[in-house]
C-alpha cells in the first residue's frame, strides 16, 4: 500500500504521534507512508481585491474565493492518485470541491481531540459521514463519529518506545516535570498552588517546564523554575530528568476527549506519573499499578511528597508503567492493526 499522510506540522503533537512515527513500521511491513504538510485556507471573509474584481466582473467575491481555495489545493488533489489511501489529520480540508469529492482516493479521517467542539461540529460530521474510515484516539471520541460513520475504529495515541525510553542515571535533584503545548498552559493553573507549596518545603527540588515558549503561570529563576525548549532530537534526554512528571487537567467536555500522551511519554520513560482522572488518564490507571491520581487540588504537593520520601514505591509503578505502554501503547505494536484496517478499505 502507498499511504498520503496529510498533517499540519511535522512537530505537531497529533502528527508526530498519530501519523509520522508510523513511517518506518509501514516501511519493514512492506507499505509506504509518505507525509504532506498542508496549511489549509479556513473559512473567513474574502479578501478585499475580490470585492473589486466584482465590481469589474459581476462575479461574487465568495465564488472568486473558493476558486482560489479549490486552485491552491489542486497540486495535493493531483498527489492524491498516486496513493492507495488517504490518512488525514482533523480537518485540515474542511470543504472539498466537486472534483475531489469525486476523485478522492479513501479517506482515513483521525482524530485525538473532541474537534467538534472547536472547529465547528457541522463540519467535522460532514467529514466523518464521507470518509471511508474513522480513527479516533479513545472510547469517548469514537462514541462520536460512531454516530454519523459505522466504520470507527479505536486508534490511541501510541508511543516509539525506541525513541522514548528509560536511561541510566544517577540520582540527582528531585525534578518535577511537565512537558506539552501551549494551549495547555491553562492547565498549569491546577497544580500551581501544590507545586509552589511543594517546592517552598523543599528546597532542594525544582520544577522544569518544557514547552514551545515559557507559560505565564510560573516565574522562571532558571534555578528552581526552569525552562527548557522543546525538540525532538533532546525528548527522551529531558523527559528522563524528571523525576516525577505531572499531566493535570480540568473535567470537562474537551478534556475527556484527550488521549493522555503526555502520561504515556512519562510512563514510556520510567518516570512516575501524577495524573488528573480524565478521561483516558483514569482507564490507564484502572489498567495496573502505572502512576498516581489526584483528584483534588491538594492531592499534587501530598504525592509529590510521597514519591520523595517514598522511591521505591514510586520505582515499582514507573517499571509497571513502562510494561504496560509496551504492551499496550507502543506504536509497534499498533502498526499491524493500522495497517489491516487500511486493507479493509482498498477496492
Amino acid at each position: 500500500m502507498k499511504i498520503l499522510g496529510l498533517i499540519s506540522s511535522p512537530v505537531d503533537p497529533a502528527s508526530r504521534a498519530r501519523i509520522i512515527q508510523y513511517k518506518e513500521h509501514f516501511t519493514t511491513a512492506g507499505h509506504a507512508l509518505t507525509s504532506r504538510f498542508f496549511s489549509p485556507f479556513r473559512d473567513a471573509n474574502p479578501a478585499p481585491w475580490t470585492y473589486r474584481l466584482k465590481k469589474l466582473t459581476g462575479i461574487s467575491e465568495w465564488r472568486t474565493a473558493d476558486a482560489f481555495k479549490t486552485l491552491a489545493r489542486l497540486p495535493l488533489l493531483i498527489q492524491q492518485y498516486n496513493y492507495d489511501i488517504i490518512w488525514q489529520s482533523r480537518l485540515l480540508l474542511p470543504h472539498h470541491s466537486y472534483f475531489e469529492n469525486k476523485f478522492n482516493k479513501p479517506v482515513v479521517f483521525d482524530y485525538d481531540d473532541a474537534i467538534w467542539l472547536n472547529e465547528g461540529e457541522k463540519q467535522v460530521v460532514k467529514k466523518m459521514e464521507s470518509a471511508a474510515l474513522l480513527f479516533a484516539g479513545n472510547e469517548f471520541l469514537a462514541e462520536f463519529g460512531a454516530r454519523y460513520n459505522k466504520n470507527t475504529r479505536v486508534i490511541p495515541s501510541c508511543i516509539d518506545t525506541g525513541k522514548l525510553f528509560p536511561l541510566k542515571k544517577e540520582a540527582g535533584q528531585f525534578t518535577i516535570g511537565w512537558i506539552g503545548t501551549k494551549s495547555n498552559f491553562q492547565y498549569l493553573e491546577i497544580i500551581k498552588p501544590g507545586v509552589l507549596r511543594f517546592l517552598s518545603e523543599n528546597p532542594e527540588a525544582r520544577l522544569l517546564i518544557v514547552s514551545s515558549q515559557r507559560p505565564p503561570q510560573f516565574n522562571f529563576d532558571d534555578k528552581r523554575v526552569i525552562f527548557k525548549p522543546w525538540a525532538a532530537e533532546t525528548e527522551n534526554e529531558i523527559i528522563n530528568d524528571f523525576s516525577v512528571g505531572l499531566m493535570p487537567l480540568a473535567d470537562t467536555e474537551w478534556t475527556r476527549g484527550k488521549c493522555g500522551y503526555k502520561m504515556l511519554q512519562y510512563m514510556a520513560c520510567g518516570i512516575p506519573a501524577i495524573v488528573s482522572p480524565v478521561g483516558v488518564n483514569g482507564q490507564i490507571l484502572k489498567a495496573g499499578d502505572v502512576g498516581f491520581a489526584a483528584g483534588k487540588e491538594e492531592d499534587w504537593s501530598t504525592i509529590l511528597t510521597g514519591i520523595k520520601n517514598n522511591p521505591a514505591e514510586a520505582r515499582e509503578k514507573a517499571i509497571n508503567a513502562r510494561l504496560h505502554v509496551e504492551a499496550n501503547y507502543a506504536s509497534s505494536v499498533m502498526a499491524p492493526r493500522i495497517l489491516e484496517y487500511f486493507k479493509t478499505i482498498i477496492n
